[in-house]
Parts: C-alpha cells; sequence; structure tokens
C-alpha cells in the first residue's frame, strides 16, 4: 500500500469552513472580472478589458492561498521570485495600456501563479526544477481544481451524532418553519420589507431568468473549483520521498546521430544561404524589394530557432554526457545564433520600411527571449547539474515585465511619427496608431502640430472620447484615466 493512503484524511475544520465562503467570493469576483465579453474587448474591441479588476482578482486569490497555507507554505528562491513576478504583472496591468500586452500578462500571471502555489504548499519543489516540470505542474493543477469537490459533504455526513456540527445542522432545520412565520408577519407588516421578495419573486419569474441561472450555475461551478483549489493547497497529499534522478533514456548513439543529422543540415543552409541571408541591397532587389526580402522565411526562421532550443535541451536533459554530443550540442546552439541574426536583420528591414507595430516588437522580444535561452542550454550542456527551467522560468516573467514597463503603445507611437516627421518613413498609418492604447495619445497630438489634418483629430478626439473609457472599475487603468475625458 502506497505510504500517503496510511496517512489521516485533514479534519474539515475551522479552516476548510472558511474556505468555502473564500471560494464563493473569488467564484463571484471571477464571473465579474473575467467576462468573455470583456476578455474579447481586451484583444479585439474598441473598449477596454479588465485592467484592475485583474489586479484585485490576483491580489484577492493570493492573499486567501497565503492565509489558508499560514505558517505551513514553505518559501524559497524560486517561489519567492514566481510570487514577485507575479506581483508586478499584476501591478502592470493598471499601468498597461495594451490590450494585447495585458492579456499576455492575464497569461503569465495565471501560469506563475499555479507553479508558485504549488511550491509554496510543497507539491513538487523538486520536479519544478526539471524538464518534466510542465506536464506536471499540467497534471497537479487539474488535480487540485477537480478533485476535491466531496470535500464539504463528505465533512458533513462524516459529523458524529452529538458532535457540534450536526447539532448546529439540526437546530437550523428546527428553527426554518418558524423563519418562515416571522418573514411573512415582517412583510405584512412593513411594504419596504416585502419589495425585497416580491424582487426575488421576479428573479425567478422574468424573461431573463435562463441568464440568471446561468450565471448562478457558473459562480457555483467556479467556486467548487476555487474551493478544490484551496483544500488541495492547504490539505493535499505530500510529494513521496526523495526524488527520481533523471538518466538517459536511450543509448548515446541515437543522441549523437540525430544531433549529427541536425548540426549537417544547419551548416549546409548557412554556408549555402549566407550571402542571401546578408546579401543587402542585391539579395532584396533579387526578392522583390525590401519588402519581400524582409517578410521571406522570416517567421519560418524563428520556428526553427525554437525548435533547436528544445532539440538540444531535450539532448541535453535525457541523453548521454559525451563529448561528442556536447560539441554538437554547442554548434547547433552557435549556427543558431546566425538564424537568428538573420531573421532579426530581416525584421529590421521590414520595420525600416514600414514602421514599428506591436506584434512586431512582440516578435522582437521573442527572438531575444530564445536567445538568451540557448545561452541557458548551452550552459546546460556544459554543466548537466545546472537547473535550466528555473532560470528558464524567470528570463521569462521578468523579461515580460521589463516588456511592460517600456509602455510599449507609446514607443511604437514616437517612433513611427518621429521617422515620419525625419523623412524615414515614407507615411505613417493614422488608424493604426489610433487603434493603440491612449498611451499613443501624446505622439498623434504631436503629428497633428507638425501637420493639422481633420481626419487625424476626429482619431484623436475619439480615443479620448468618454465611449472608449472605463465603464466600471473592473476596466480602469492609469493609461485611461490620464488620457481620456
Amino acid at each position: 500500500m502506497d505510504e500517503r493512503e496510511l496517512r489521516p484524511r485533514p479534519v474539515f475544520g475551522a479552516r476548510e469552513c472558511l474556505m468555502l465562503p473564500a471560494a464563493l467570493c473569488l467564484g463571484i469576483l471571477w464571473r465579474e472580472v473575467f467576462t468573455a465579453e470583456g476578455l474579447a474587448n481586451l484583444v479585439f474591441g474598441n473598449r477596454p478589458g479588465p485592467a484592475l479588476g485583474a489586479a484585485v482578482f490576483t491580489a484577492v486569490i493570493w492573499a486567501f492561498v497565503l492565509l489558508f497555507l499560514g505558517k505551513g507554505a514553505r518559501w524559497s528562491l524560486y517561489s519567492a521570485g514566481l510570487a514577485a513576478g507575479v506581483g508586478l504583472l499584476t501591478v502592470f496591468c493598471v499601468l498597461t495600456g495594451s490590450g494585447g500586452v495585458r492579456f499576455v500578462n492575464f497569461v503569465l500571471i495565471f501560469c506563475g501563479s499555479v507553479l508558485a502555489f504549488f511550491s509554496l504548499s510543497g507539491r513538487s519543489a523538486a520536479g519544478l526544477s526539471e524538464a518534466r516540470c510542465v506536464p506536471e505542474a499540467v497534471g497537479l493543477f487539474f488535480r487540485a481544481v477537480f478533485t476535491n469537490w466531496d470535500k464539504p459533504f463528505r465533512a458533513l455526513g462524516g459529523m458524529k451524532e452529538g458532535g457540534k456540527g450536526r447539532q448546529a445542522l439540526k437546530g437550523a432545520a428546527a428553527a426554518l418553519p418558524v423563519l418562515v412565520v416571522v418573514v411573512l408577519l415582517f412583510a405584512a407588516a412593513d411594504e419596504v420589507f416585502a419589495g425585497y421578495f416580491t424582487g426575488l419573486s421576479d428573479w425567478f419569474s422574468g424573461p431573463e431568468i435562463t441568464t440568471r441561472l446561468m450565471r448562478a450555475f457558473s459562480i457555483l461551478f467556479l467556486s467548487f473549483c476555487f474551493f478544490s483549489a484551496l483544500y488541495f493547497a492547504a490539505n493535499g497529499p505530500e510529494p513521496a520521498e526523495g526524488t527520481k534522478k533523471e538518466r538517459p533514456c536511450g543509448a548515446p548513439a541515437a543522441y549523437l546521430t540525430a544531433l549529427t543529422l541536425l548540426a549537417l543540415v544547419h551548416v549546409a543552409f548557412c554556408a549555402v544561404q549566407f550571402a542571401y541571408l546578408f546579401g543587402g541591397a542585391e539579395a532584396a532587389s533579387m526578392q522583390g524589394g525590401w519588402a519581400a526580402y524582409a517578410r521571406r522565411g522570416f517567421y519560418q526562421l524563428a520556428l526553427v530557432a525554437a525548435i533547436d532550443l528544445g532539440f538540444v535541451l531535450f539532448c541535453a536533459v535525457r541523453g548521454g554526457r559525451t563529448a561528442a554530443e556536447k560539441a554538437l550540442s554547442l554548434l547547433i546552439c552557435v549556427l543558431t545564433l546566425v538564424i537568428l541574426a538573420s531573421a532579426f536583420w530581416r525584421m529590421r528591414l521590414y520595420i525600416l520600411a514600414y514602421g514599428l507595430s506591436l506584434l512586431r516588437v512582440m516578435t522582437l522580444w521573442a527572438m531575444a527571449f530564445i536567445l538568451l535561452s540557448l545561452v541557458l542550454a548551452a550552459v546546460k550542456v556544459l554543466r548537466p547539474g545546472f537547473k535550466f527551467w528555473p532560470w528558464f522560468a524567470a528570463l521569462g516573467l521578468y523579461g515580460w515585465v521589463l516588456f511592460n514597463a517600456a509602455n510599449v503603445d507609446a514607443r511604437i507611437a514616437d517612433y513611427n511619427v518621429d521617422a515620419y516627421l525625419g523623412g524615414r518613413l515614407p507615411q505613417v498609418d493614422i488608424y493604426y496608431l489610433g487603434g493603440l492604447s491612449p498611451s499613443a495619445l501624446p505622439a498623434l497630438e504631436r503629428l497633428y502640430e507638425a501637420e493639422p489634418d481633420a481626419e487625424l483629430k476626429l482619431i484623436i478626439d475619439g480615443v479620448r472620447s468618454p465611449v472608449h473609457a472605463a465603464g466600471s472599475w473592473i476596466e480602469w487603468s492609469l493609461p485611461l484615466a490620464k488620457y481620456t475625458d
């Protein structure tokens, strides 16, 4: 029998009872903040999505988790780093005006919080440093969210005959008929009091009953999920003692062959097309101009770089440790850097021709992230004991925090307007700049001062219009409050 099965089940005590209203609070708050319409507007619409609301929700769930963990929280450098990164991104949800950037923040806040909670509760402190951390975290997530729904009902069924819980339930059942009579008498004596119950009756009989019931069902479903997660974090089974050490899953010859073939392909590609990759104006003219040259193969090269990173890392973690494998892995890393340099060059040409956009800036950030990850992978190749995944997670998390701090929408607008006014761009897309967050307004106003245009004035007035301002506290953010009327 498994050792964990011999441990006594956790008692459903006062702490677990407090989890019930906490989970209900989280369910209601999630339903109010993260609506489908709000998230759709965040990415595709003209209205702002959740900003302050998302920050409040993140703060509340972290407060509940830390409350229920109490002194049992297992703080480490890794968990503290994740918590600090999540906190910074939560703040930037309010400071950032870009919907696309805020959406990525939501994803990273969610993933970072899940990993941090598991680390704090001691569920996967060892696994988070290893290659299996991602599937392990996914499995733990579904276990946490869906495996403890029965605990409140089992707690009720397991009450002792003379216990306080069962006596409380008996008292509530006995008082219920009396309460009904008293409420009816109060309603007959006071019309205002009776009006509340009339409204309750209308709630169940109105034309929007289906929507209301679906809303109530979704809140109930979310509350059970949050309760299960809180219960798992505070009372779930401890991880088994010891950690299974990684070892090669195959013969060294297999990894050596795979690395050799991949290296040969990269050498041939770089040798044959080196002049094309960095050929300059001649290559551009042969390929139909600067724009076509810049676009041609850019995303393919970026994808190849990501595949190379994963392949080298897999071989470093799961393969052998021979000198030949290390040499080939490092050669692939170097050749991948050449490919990344080509992709950077192509994107630079495209930016020179058409200016910056949020997608182009995010793509540049992703390539920089891959480049630095390759450096970490090279360290993993040279030092097998190097903990790649914590450094990889920290690089991604805090790299994105710096991306938020750059106020990207303002930088995009400033670059495009300055390049246009300086003669480096033939034209500037005022409609695209007007679709950015209000942080782009200073650049648009500077463009209007230099070249007054009625259409540009309409765009500026539209961004400042109350129509695009935050409709509630959930959508409030600093750029909206600063630039909209």
